[in-house]
């Protein structure tokens, strides 16, 4: 399964031009994704105590079209090394590539589909394949149990999930990310999401745990 989250980047010109909190909007031409980090392991394997996450990055590339083309081979590499585990859950056998990270259905998986298609790396119905194809585990949808309190179910933000968890989530508006890219302080917006990830990780680990735990108690 792959592990993975993403920043890009809304010019000042449109930075009130959004209905939702989520101001970047990919089918803009002028709003640009970053790049992001990615971690990839076996269902079965544990999630390392400091797992070593990979970067790829504008500023590492000739453009956002080479970037997306390489997050997009990098998906395809798992969707392959998934098919090659062999793992089977509840008797049937996990053919789709699964995909975990906070608020990813919303935002990440859209981004490279629409940037994607806005660069011309590849024909929509091959786009769609590899990255929607995928089977999402979006943490923000996935921890409504820890909130018995609200009888709403209501998507989480990684603030609120880590609160809950006894963890401390140090990401802050994506305003910073933007700030950095136009000072080009691009080790700053690295170690930033670097270290998001690793805390969707160690999420996903605490979550598991509950789940498991209530399971077994059940």
């Amino acid at each position: 399964m792959l592990f993975f989250d993403l920043e890009a980047y809304a010019p000042p010109s449109d930075r009130a031009t959004s209905l939702s909190s989520l101001v970047v909007n990919p089918a803009r031409p002028s709003h640009l994704l970053l790049g992001g980090c990615f971690f990839s392991k076996r269902f079965e394997d544990p999630i390392p105590e400091t797992p070593e996450v990979q970067g790829l990055w504008l500023w590492n590339f000739e453009s956002e079209a080479a970037l997306l083309r390489a997050i997009k081979a990098r998906f395809e590499q798992e969707w392959q090394r998934q098919r090659d585990e062999g793992v089977r859950i509840l008797g049937k056998p996990a053919k789709d590539l699964v995909v975990c990270g906070a608020g990813i259905a919303k935002f990440d998986l859209p981004a490279l589909y629409c940037r994607s298609l806005f660069n011309e790396i590849a024909d929509p119905a091959e786009l769609f394949e590899v990255f929607f194809k995928a089977r999402p585990i979006d943490l923000a949808n996935e921890a409504s149990f820890l909130f018995p309190e609200e009888p709403v179910l209501y998507p989480k933000t990684t603030k609120e999930m880590a609160g809950r968890l006894g963890l401390r989530e140090l990401k802050g508006s994506s305003k910073g990310v933007w700030e950095r890219y136009e000072s080009r302080d691009y080790a700053a917006i690295e170690q930033r999401t670097a270290e998001e990830l690793r805390l969707v990780m160690e999420l996903y680990k605490r979550l598991q745990a509950r789940v498991v735990r209530s399971g077994r108690h059940g």
